[in-house]
């Protein structure tokens, strides 16, 4: 398997997770974007990869990645990512 391709692919989906998830905190409440972050943000930053850079399946289906593998673990990687900071959040406010 190739981490650079995993890595890339992460980075393309939360390019476009964190910017929703950004305008939505800054809107609501910056906790919601810890939430969103990890859970439906991932839908967002897919669709967003669907419609500028769909191509690049191509190369991950090659590769030897589904897009439901890719996705399973840009959400592991995510919500590993963020429960360590949503936990620092939750201490440092209460």
């Amino acid at each position: 398997m190739y981490p650079k391709a995993i890595w890339k692919y992460f980075l393309d989906i939360n390019f476009f997770n964190i910017v929703f998830s950004l305008t939505i905190g800054f809107v609501l409440d910056f906790f919601w974007s810890f939430i969103l972050f990890c859970s439906f943000g991932i839908l967002v930053g897919y669709l967003g990869f669907q419609l500028f850079k769909r191509q690049e399946y191509y190369t991950y289906y090659n590769l030897g990645y589904t897009k439901s593998l890719l996705l399973k673990k840009v959400w592991f990687l995510n919500l590993f990512i963020s429960i360590p900071f949503l936990l620092i959040y939750i201490i440092v406010i209460k």
